[in-house]
């Protein structure tokens, strides 16, 4: 029986779930740079600690919507093939564990959405959470330009 780690957050009226181990730190809202020509989804970039970082809006990458921020929002910050991105979501929830035997597949009809980084949905107390798989989050060509600018 293999229990995970994750963090739950809120995107629109659904939870999410992150496996803990991609996230370097979840930070509060802060101060984005926009970023010319870059695509839709990338709200800009942050610079922690000297390291400057782009910024996904989650929600249009998953087209739900986009953000609107407010004393909840966070931006997690994520590793993704050793490179890192900031993820905006609407409020960050708990760290949880969950059997990886309650992760079902994603049903056919799941909100609409390209399920291809849906992990699967997990069956927990709190009700049904999405589960990502931020390595599939972006496509190949999606990763090239979150770092070519």
């Amino acid at each position: 029986m293999a229990v995970q780690q994750y963090v739950s957050f809120n995107l629109a009226a659904e939870k999410y779930a992150v496996d803990i181990m991609y996230i370097e730190e979840i930070i509060r809202m802060m101060e984005i740079t926009p970023v010319p020509r870059a695509p839709e989804f990338i709200e800009g970039i942050i610079n922690i600690r000297g390291k400057v970082i782009p910024v996904v809006d989650l929600k249009k990458k998953l087209n739900i919507g986009s953000f609107s921020p407010d004393n909840n929002t966070r931006i997690i910050i994520v590793n993704i093939r050793n490179k890192k991105v900031g993820f905006i979501v609407d409020s960050v929830n708990e760290v949880m564990r969950i059997d990886e035997n309650l992760i079902d597949d994603a049903p056919a009809v799941t909100l609409s959405m390209d399920r291809s980084y849906i992990k699967g949905v997990a069956k927990t107390n709190q009700g049904l959470i999405i589960v990502i798989d931020i390595d599939k989050v972006f496509s190949s060509g999606e990763e090239n330009q979150l770092y070519g600018f």
